[in-house]
Order: structure tokens, then sequence, then C-alpha cells
């Protein structure tokens, strides 16, 4: 942290064209400031008062400065935009590079757990181990969407895992939050998905669409397309399931369309392959 706040300093001062002779006079000697700015020594918070001061910023402001060049930042960054492309391979590669340790130092272990448990439903196509993981993630969890997220997940895991039982108690932790009509994380339209899957699993398949329908919409109340096109394919099947076959599949194709417009090439590749299966279920069985 003492490396990052000092590389943030120097830059800010640099960019303000002041030497560090100037930035320090009246605040410290410029010799202590040279050793703050090496990452050599962490300054009171006194002189990191006077020094934004000088600077016209918030303390604030040089935080979070400093904060994007943590290793854990940058780290949470990574896996996220692994995790928001579905590329849930390259997601478990890296989760294994020692990189539970960088989340230990730092207390947040709820997202080591949360990536490991996706990769190993969606990825390692293990039910068992993603639901621990999972679990492991829900108890170090602090964030009321982030424990959604995290419920969403298990939900349907455990239904597949035929334990009705912790599956209802998860999609009850997802209902009362989605309960509160918050819209401020882009991760919400996963959960109105997982809780359409629950319902499918049930046999409720009019639910189902009725979440699949609010998942859309929260997609274009936020502007956002994550899950999107999962969300166009599922209102597919659980159409084709409700002896709605050409509407169906329609939406099945629309979703492929839009996943590739998205350029979504995972999701595109699993979605391709579950369209195939799922017509040809539907000319043998339905």
């Amino acid at each position: 942290m003492s490396n990052a706040l000092g590389k943030s300093i120097k830059q800010l001062r640099i960019n303000q064209e002041l030497t560090q002779k100037q930035l320090a006079e009246g605040i410290c000697s410029q010799s202590l400031l040279s050793r703050v700015e090496q990452g050599l020594e962490i300054p009171s918070a006194l002189i990191i008062h006077n020094i934004c001061q000088k600077l016209g910023i918030t303390v604030d402001f040089l935080l979070a400065q400093s904060q994007l060049d943590s290793p854990l930042i940058q780290l949470k960054k990574e896996l996220h935009d692994l995790y928001i492309q579905h590329d849930y391979e390259t997601l478990y590669t890296h989760l294994h590079k020692k990189t539970l340790a960088t989340f230990e130092i730092n207390t947040q272990e709820s997202y080591y757990y949360f990536y490991l448990g996706i990769c190993e439903l969606k990825y390692k196509k293990n039910n068992t181990a993603g639901i621990s993981a999972l679990e492991q993630a829900l108890t170090f969890s602090k964030t009321d969407v982030m424990q959604a997220l995290i419920s969403s997940y298990l939900a349907p895991a455990y239904y597949a895992t035929n334990n009705e039982v912790a599956a209802l108690q998860q999609l009850n932790h997802c209902l009362l939050f989605l309960n509160k009509r918050d819209f401020s994380s882009e991760l919400i339209p996963a959960i109105y998905h997982h809780v359409a899957l629950c319902y499918g699993f049930s046999g409720d398949n009019l639910t189902a669409i009725e979440y699949i329908h609010l998942g859309i919409d929260c997609c274009k109340r936020q502007n956002n397309n994550f899950y999107l096109s999962y969300l166009f394919f599922e209102l597919g099947v659980f159409f084709i399931r409700t002896n709605r076959k050409q509407t169906g599949t329609r939406k099945m194709k629309f979703s492929l369309e839009l996943s590739a417009y998205l350029d979504e090439q995972f999701v595109t590749a699993e979605l391709t392959k579950r369209r195939k299966e799922t017509i040809e279920y539907a000319n043998n069985h339905i």
C-alpha cells in the first residue's frame, strides 16, 4: 500500500509540475517526501492531509488512485472480466496460481471461493465441489448483492443434486433480495436467470417465464447485456415446455444471434450445443 500511495503522490506532483521541494515545503522535509514516493515510508495522516490540500485533491481521491495499482484490485478486475466473459476455463487456470493467498491477506476470500465455485459448476461440471466452494464464499461474503448472487448459483445446484430443502432456502434468499427492487449491480440479471431455472426444476414453467421477463427488463433498465443471451435462450426453452415450440425456437435462435453480435464466443458455443439438444428432445418427447 505504501508503494502504491507513494507512486500516486509522485505522479500527481509531476502532473502539477511541482518539485519535491515545492510540495514538501511547509509540510515535511524533502527527504521524507522522497522516502514516501519511493515507498520506503508511510506518511502520517496529517502529512497525507496536508499533501492533498496542496495538490488540491481529497484524501479519498488519493487513496482511490493508490488502490488502482494494488495487486488485489488488478487481480479482482482480471477475474471479474473473465467471469463477465464466461471464460471459465481461463478463470479456473488463474485461480490455481496461488491466488487464494492474495485474497486471504486482504480478508476478501469470498471472491476467490465465489469464482472457484462458478468454475466447478460451469467448467468442471462438478456440482458437489461447486456447492462446497460457494458455501464457503457465502460464509465470507459481506454484501447483500453478493450474498444473493451466490445463493442464486447455489439454489439450482442444490436442485440438480436433489437437495430440495437446501435449494428452497437459497431460492428464498434470492427472492427476498429481488423484492427490494435494487438494480444497483450489473450482476442482478444473473440472479433472475437462476431463480427462473429453479422454478423450471420444480416444473413451474409459467413462473419461470415471469422471472425471465423480469431479468430482461432489468437488463433494459440498466442498459446491461450481462446474461441477456442466456435469458432469451431460457425463455425459448420454457416456451417449448409450455407447448409453444415455434415461439420457443425463435427465441433460442434470437439468443444465439444476440450472443454472436455481442461477441460472447463462449456463450455462443454453449448455447449452440444446448439448442441442438433442446430441439432434439422436443421433437422426441413434446
